[in-house]
């Protein structure tokens, strides 16, 4: 059998764990085609024009703006010639635990696709962080990388300082709600909630409280919610082949895994591949 084909997931070889760029730079990959990254990326688009795709929602691309995809996600820009700015890329080496813990923007559960848009202040303010690491990156200077990950992570709390002050009434999430996303992103459907409660140590009926407190789900549905958004990003490539994925994520048969892409989509499996590809 052959082996599982997915959407290329992009590599990136940084001398200083973080990267700046034009927007308009030559890509080392053919960015016109759907992609996704290993690494994380922020793009910080000072004129707009066009749209994006991240993880299957298409929207415009804003003057003054900044848009934040994580690894493994969909993403596929059609900017406008004139459209430009900068872009910041960095791997999870350039971040430190405390960053993981602390930052809601970095968190699996957290979907902040757009940080902020036709803010031409705030977007001065940002972009003051990106010149001042691309500046110490292009000097000779034996404390440039350690310099470069200080000034990624007060970028990062100055953009995440922004996301929550759009929020009128932030939710307070239990740390075991937080942990319980974090333990899906790794099992998915590997593991049943009751598993779930036990790497927890908390009972399933104490588990599903915090969870639908905090996300307004179940733990079943939170986790059908993410394996779901796993599987059609496996499928919007057209080459993939259904019954690898089906086995990829541990469903005993092809179709128990129809079964379950029809009723969370409406579709079956193929059917829900030829409407991604067209993305």
């Amino acid at each position: 059998m052959k082996s599982k084909q997915q959407i290329p997931i992009h590599d990136i070889g940084l001398e200083f764990a973080v990267n700046v760029e034009r927007i308009s730079y030559r890509n080392p990959y053919d960015y016109h085609k759907i992609h996704r990254h290993s690494y994380f990326e922020m793009l910080f688009f000072v004129q707009g024009g066009g749209d994006q795709l991240i993880d299957f929602e298409s929207s415009a691309i804003e003057d003054f703006s900044c848009y934040f995809i994580k690894p493994r996600q969909i993403h596929l820009v059609k900017r406008l010639e004139n459209a430009d700015g900068y872009l910041v890329q960095f791997t999870h080496e350039a971040l430190n635990t405390v960053l993981l813990k602390d930052l809601d923007m970095l968190a699996y559960h957290k979907s902040n696709k757009v940080i902020y848009e036709n803010d031409e202040v705030l977007s001065a303010k940002m972009l003051q962080w990106v010149f001042m690491i691309q500046e110490i990156q292009q000097q000779p200077n034996p404390h440039a990388h350690a310099m470069s990950k200080h000034l990624l992570a007060t970028l990062l709390y100055d953009l995440d300082s922004c996301l929550k002050s759009q929020q009128q009434t932030p939710a307070i999430l239990s740390k075991t709600a937080v942990a319980f996303t974090e333990l899906v992103d790794e099992k998915l459907n590997a593991w049943s909630v009751n598993e779930y409660a036990d790497a927890l140590r908390v009972s399933t009926k104490k588990l599903t409280e915090l969870v639908k407190e905090s996300f307004g789900i179940t733990p079943l549905k939170f986790i059908h919610k993410a394996l779901l958004l796993e599987i059609k990003r496996d499928l919007v490539f057209k080459e993939t082949n259904i019954k690898e994925v089906a086995y990829h994520y541990n469903f005993d048969s092809p179709s128990n895994f129809s079964l379950f892409v029809k009723k969370q989509t409406g579709y079956s499996p193929s059917e829900l591949q030829k409407i991604l590809a067209k993305q």
